[in-house]
């Protein structure tokens, strides 16, 4: 996953995303936060640039305090790629799944692509 920092990408993802309105609503606002000078320190993570399959938005992890609060362990996805958002909970640590967390996402397949990852890794989601 790479971390944007960069305003001009940061910008260009934001048209991107202000394209596919409703469903990119979770990451939008924090997308537009982050390019706006990021008061709250948040992340925003896509798997590849500039043709990303998934955006992920989630508080930078130096900043979480509680691995047991899962308000401040929100992740925020957005795909155009549901084979990708699999791929990535299953195969890299974006998720700390060690934590409690939220997954948030408007479309179809988030919860049930959480709920297949946390069985592989032998753990239960509520």
């Amino acid at each position: 996953m790479l971390i944007l920092t960069c305003p001009g990408q940061l910008r260009c993802l934001e048209e991107t995303l202000r394209r596919s309105l409703p469903a990119t609503l979770p990451v939008l606002g924090t997308v537009m936060t982050v390019a706006r000078g990021n008061p709250a320190t948040y992340e925003v993570l896509v798997d590849s640039w500039p043709n990303f399959g998934v955006v992920l938005t989630r508080l930078c992890p130096k900043v979480i305090k509680d691995p047991g609060d899962f308000y401040t362990n929100q992740v925020t996805v957005y795909y155009q790629d549901e084979g990708a958002w699999r791929a990535l909970l299953g195969d890299t640590e974006v998720v700390a799944w060690d934590r409690a967390f939220q997954v948030h996402g408007l479309q179809e397949g988030v919860y049930e692509a959480v709920q297949e990852a946390a069985g592989a890794k032998g753990l239960r989601v509520q």
